[in-house]
């Protein structure tokens, strides 16, 4: 049979344990979370990345062989600086009605010597990922080191 002294020993064990556990997790999800926003960040098909603005959304003829019932389709148009110098272009994606508003801001990845050729960058669940990931690691590592806390007051 076990004594008192050996259960609470038991117990204590245990925390230290829990808190470990908890603490590797942590890193191992803020670890996580530094892959996927690097991940995110490399996969940018073109070096220059710029967060552009809607100045105007224009209506614009679609071509003959379009798969739609509308003749025209909305595009914004993207104002940004490329380079230094002021670049204006219209959005290329076929869509009715226009997928930005009036003075929204976008990220857009582009090629620094031809800044016609961009996409619009839809980072946005990757970066949440990230942050999720980053917070989630954060409060493992907290908890993980107040279960140490826990430990170490049992034998203070």
């Amino acid at each position: 049979m076990e004594s008192s002294s050996g259960k609470e020993h038991l117990v204590s064990g245990n925390l230290w344990i829990k808190g470990a556990v908890l603490v590797v997790l942590g890193l191992i999800a803020d670890i996580a979370g530094l892959i996927v926003k690097i991940y995110s960040t490399y996969m940018r098909p073109y070096e220059g990345y710029t967060e552009a603005k809607v100045v105007d959304i224009i209506s614009v003829e679609r071509d003959r062989n379009a798969e739609s019932r509308y003749r025209n389709r909305q595009a914004a148009v993207f104002q940004f600086f490329a380079e230094g110098k002021l670049v204006k272009i219209v959005d290329s994606e076929d869509a009715y009605p226009c997928p930005y508003e009036l003075g929204q801001r976008v990220r857009l990845c582009y090629d620094p010597e031809n800044p016609e050729k961009y996409i619009v960058l839809r980072e946005e669940k990757m970066r949440y990922r990230s942050i999720v990931l980053n917070m989630a690691g954060v409060a493992l590592i907290m908890a993980g080191v107040l279960m140490f806390l826990a430990y170490a007051l049992r034998y203070a």
